[in-house]
């Protein structure tokens, strides 16, 4: 009897050191967030995160940054950027609920554990992209407080020299408004690219001079809350007259600059 009674505590002083040494190893896991975003939106770094700011992404993808993890329960919350929308988390995350909850509090592994998690946006209102321009007479804010409207197009316009065989002249009234608090350099911060679905840049002011009177005054910046109208001339393709959109900044989803970010409007 005393034997069994020495092979119990025996048994039960291992059990009592396995438990401690495995909250000891539970203890000792350390690790990090690797977190990426696709798309315009934010990721509230809610709860186990040593930072609690927010992740922010401007561009079509940003590249993952790697956040310490205090605790083994992790917690994001997603936010789109206006005109985005959110369209689920991968990899660590799966589902598209606002909020990722990442609970490691079943896993015993000691040392450290790093999670990779990603959140996916996409643009969803009008003028985030060239399949989905702003309608002719909608203004819009391009971002930097400017506001920016087509109030008019006309193709074929008759110029002197003619447009070459295969190629016409088109013009736009355009409308710029300075809402913010800072001037802005219509040429330098905006620009008015065109394009068609043929995928061909056309600069704006290509068509002959002097061209379409007034012309859109765009060697003086605007100042804060003033308002400036003219017409924008291209020469295109023929065959892109018909699907043509006119392009601010870049053209691409990749423009984060502090100035307005791209916008399509359409001109057709």
């Amino acid at each position: 009897m005393r034997r069994l009674a020495v092979a119990l505590l025996i048994a039960s002083l291992a059990l009592l050191g396995g438990a401690a040494s495995a909250r000891s190893q539970s203890r000792s896991q350390t690790g990090t967030v690797s977190l990426s975003l696709n798309g315009w939106g934010n990721v509230k770094l809610s709860k186990g995160i040593a930072w609690h700011g927010s992740a922010t992404c401007r561009w079509a993808q940003c590249p993952a940054a790697k956040y310490l993890r205090t605790s083994r329960r992790v917690v994001l919350i997603e936010r789109p950027y206006p005109g985005w929308k959110f369209v689920g988390w991968h990899d660590g995350c799966r589902g598209t609920k606002p909020k990722c909850v990442v609970n490691l509090a079943h896993d015993h592994r000691g040392g450290e554990r790093n999670l990779q998690i990603g959140a996916h946006f996409i643009p969803v209102a009008a003028g985030w992209t060239r399949a989905h321009p702003l309608p002719i007479g909608t203004a819009a804010n391009i971002g930097a407080g400017v506001v920016m409207k087509v109030n008019s197009v006309t193709a074929n316009v008759q110029l002197s020299p003619a447009a070459p065989a295969g190629t016409e002249y088109v013009d736009a009234v355009v409308t710029v408004t300075n809402a913010g608090k800072s001037a802005v350099d219509p040429y330098g911060d905006i620009g008015f690219g065109a394009m068609g679905t043929h995928r061909t840049g056309y600069l704006e002011n290509s068509c002959p001079s002097p061209g379409p009177q007034p012309p859109l005054e765009e060697s003086t910046p605007i100042q804060a809350g003033a308002s400036r109208s003219g017409y924008v001339c291209w020469q295109i393709a023929t065959n892109d007259a018909s699907t043509l959109e006119l392009f601010t900044a870049d053209g691409t989803l990749d423009y984060s600059g502090q100035g307005p970010h791209t916008a399509w409007f359409a001109l057709h």
